[in-house]
């Protein structure tokens, strides 16, 4: 019985991955302070919140195998500010290095956005890097794209699989790519409210008139990376005829955004899988944009853990 300490949790996607990958596991505590990603998560898991990580006192936690984490990205993604360190929350990783020091877990998976292994914060990549092995940890890096492990979304993020014990490190391989075998269409819901669809004016005033700029995507093919609900990228038309696509006077018609429940099934959830009561549309967009998606991470923890 893997026993795992999770950070940055939001919904619980560590666990939900380990549950995806059907490896038994003890959550001896997690880590979150946003009152709605609380909320989910204990709607759908057990364990002790020990809430704001600046303020955990490792030696208070109990003993654990697993350390994750998807550490805070908007100081490092495009659709950020993009201040790197020079943000609070870009410096968060060095609570996951204070407490892995401490603990020193087997191993931990981290996730974070690929920006972060771009030329302008490279010095701060190099730094996680430097401190991982700091405290005894050797690491293997990837970027790895959902739309290559069995999900339609273009969601890119870097990985990082990190090991205390030689013979786990050099057995560890990332999952190799895999044909997508599904697309948008086939995880739309059937009989979506009406209140999802766009008015014309909307649709006029601003679809049309940044179409060059942001298009909307192709319900046959692979969505863009998920974010809040309000993003244009997450509007669609599944009846618009493809021969339409490069046309923006064709593109007036029965717009909407994606429901919360489609915004699930493209972060690798089951219909339902997940309970999200008391939550508004929005409160659920945010979470789902913000977690992991749990298909590719259940495929990295079977091969970590097993």
């Amino acid at each position: 019985m893997i026993k795992l300490f999770s950070m940055f949790s939001g919904f619980g996607g560590a666990e939900f991955a380990l549950q995806k990958a059907n490896i038994g596991f003890e959550c001896v505590g997690y880590s979150e302070i946003d009152k709605y990603a609380i909320q989910c998560y204990s709607q759908n898991h057990s364990g002790r919140n020990f809430g704001d990580c600046t303020q955990i006192n490792p030696n208070d936690i109990p003993d654990f195998d697993l350390l994750t984490g998807g550490f805070p990205c908007p100081s490092f993604s495009s659709a950020g500010l993009g201040m790197g360190e020079e943000d609070p929350r870009g410096k968060l990783f060095n609570e996951i290095i204070r407490i892995a020091e401490i603990k020193q877990p087997r191993c931990m998976l981290l996730e974070n956005v690929k920006g972060l292994m771009s030329q302008k914060h490279r010095p701060t990549f190099d730094k996680i890097i430097s401190e991982l092995y700091r405290i005894g940890y050797k690491v293997k890096v990837e970027v790895l794209n959902s739309k290559d492990y069995g999900i339609p979304q273009n969601r890119e993020r870097v990985w990082f699989a990190c090991f205390l014990n030689d013979g786990d490190f050099e057995n560890f391989r990332f999952p190799v790519k895999e044909d997508l075998t599904i697309c948008v269409k086939d995880l739309l819901d059937e009989n979506v409210d009406p209140k999802y669809n766009l008015s014309e004016r909307f649709i006029r005033g601003v679809l049309v008139s940044n179409y060059r700029e942001r298009k909307p995507f192709d319900v046959n093919g692979v969505c863009p990376t998920l974010k809040i609900g309000g993003d244009i990228k997450s509007f669609i038309n599944p009846e618009i005829p493809q021969e339409l696509a490069h046309d923006p006077a064709g593109l007036i018609g029965n717009w909407r955004r994606l429901t919360p429940s489609e915004y699930f099934k493209l972060m690798g959830f089951a219909p339902n899988q997940i309970k999200l009561g008391g939550l508004s549309d929005t409160q659920k967009w945010k979470l789902a944009g913000n977690g992991w998606e749990i298909n590719t991470a259940s495929k990295i923890l079977d091969r970590l853990l097993r």
